[in-house]
């Protein structure tokens, strides 16, 4: 029955190509889509989930990592104090303009951090270390802001916020939700550069490292008893936090999600209607086998097995070409986080929707009386 299904699924080229290409557009749109949620919650959290901290102190109320109210950080010092802790680490955020070469300014999130500990700074360098900002007016910069700032060549001089300063790195993979570049600083620079007075010796979080992670939920409570004037998440909580600001509160989520409901109806279309229209086609092939000795289940096999091969075909397809599309979507800023958990998920809904698209069909097989191709 396989064999019929196949023959039948290809059986008519032109229909099969435009299946196909329905079926392409239907999962490349679904999984770049996905992906491209995917990507930028990751982009959202990635200094949070990079930081190597479990615990953070952040101000009352914060929503998410990007948008951060400063506190006193001489709380940091207190906390270092405590025996439970292992290090507890200030991180300055702000925004600020870089100026280009042409004189033009582009927006960037400002990230001030302690080179000698770098909690809160670049994970991953492509050129430089991430203590090279330690003493002067030292920057890095991601690389992949290269298409927006122009050329990142070591040792050239920038003016951030008006002040001259030096590109001493390259980081990776270290991007934003709001695509604007992060440039990385240390904390003692980002402090004489708040132009407020009054912020200065301030920080957006303080991360802490624990010396027992068992023991985060315990040591979290203390603090919430100590620092009634701060909050104080877990890195899980945090993560949960921003992704659920980004995805609820803005409709981000709603958007994605209708985007790629789209894509699977189209796909679901195009295939049950094929499906249907090859079973219509061959209806006298399928009495006939009926009348023959075959089983309700043997015709259901045929007709399922069409739907499961313009899936699998069109879903090969459409995986190659969002993976070539991860480069082009890079060099914009954007991450597409396409993963084996993704595409297998993926597969797995795309497989279930073709079938059960064909259920018209399974439907038409299942009151197929063999005496039809007699009256015929």
């Amino acid at each position: 029955m396989i064999w019929l299904a196949t023959r039948l699924a290809f059986h008519n080229r032109v229909r099969f190509l435009i299946t196909l290409f329905g079926v392409v557009f239907s999962v490349y749109l679904t999984l770049t889509e996905t992906a491209l949620y995917f990507g930028m919650m990751e982009n959202a959290t990635s200094i949070i989930r990079h930081s190597g901290a479990d615990l953070w102190v952040a101000s009352k109320g914060v929503q998410n990592f990007d948008f951060a109210k400063p506190f006193p950080d001489d709380r940091a010092r207190i906390l270092q104090n405590r025996k439970e802790i292992l290090w507890a680490r200030p991180i300055s955020l702000n925004w600020g303009y870089l100026t280009l070469p042409d004189g033009g300014q582009e927006l960037v999130q400002i990230i001030g951090y302690d080179p000698k500990a770098p909690v809160g700074g670049p994970w991953q360098m492509a050129s430089g270390a991430a203590g090279d900002v330690d003493g002067g007016s030292k920057m890095i910069v991601d690389e992949s802001a290269a298409q927006r700032l122009g050329e990142l060549r070591l040792g050239s001089r920038w003016e951030l916020n008006d002040r001259a300063i030096t590109l001493v790195g390259l980081s990776r993979e270290a991007r934003t939700f709001t695509t604007a570049p992060i440039v990385f600083i240390s904390y003692d620079l980002a402090q004489s550069m708040t132009p407020d007075i009054l912020h200065r010796s301030s920080a957006a979080y303080i991360a802490i490292k624990l010396r027992d992670i068992s023991k985060v939920e315990a040591v979290a409570e203390a603090l919430r008893r100590d620092l009634t004037e701060n909050e104080i998440l877990a890195t899980a909580a945090f993560v949960k936090r921003t992704v659920t600001y980004w995805t609820v509160q803005t409709g981000l989520g709603a958007a994605y999600c209708l985007t790629a409901l789209l894509g699977f109806l189209v796909g679901a279309g195009v295939i049950g209607q094929t499906v249907f229209a090859n079973t219509m086609e061959h209806l006298g092939e399928f009495a006939t086998l009926k009348a023959m000795g075959a089983t309700s289940g043997d015709l259901n096999t045929v007709v399922l097995a069409q739907a499961a091969i313009d899936a699998v075909v069109g879903f090969a397809f459409a995986v190659p070409l969002a993976l070539l599309s991860r480069a082009p979507f890079g060099n914009m800023g954007i991450t597409l986080a396409i993963g084996p958990a993704l595409l297998i998920a993926l597969f797995c809904v795309t497989l279930t929707t073709a079938l059960a698209a064909a259920y018209i069909s399974v439907r038409k097989m299942r009151r197929l009386d063999p005496a039809t191709i007699f009256r015929s």
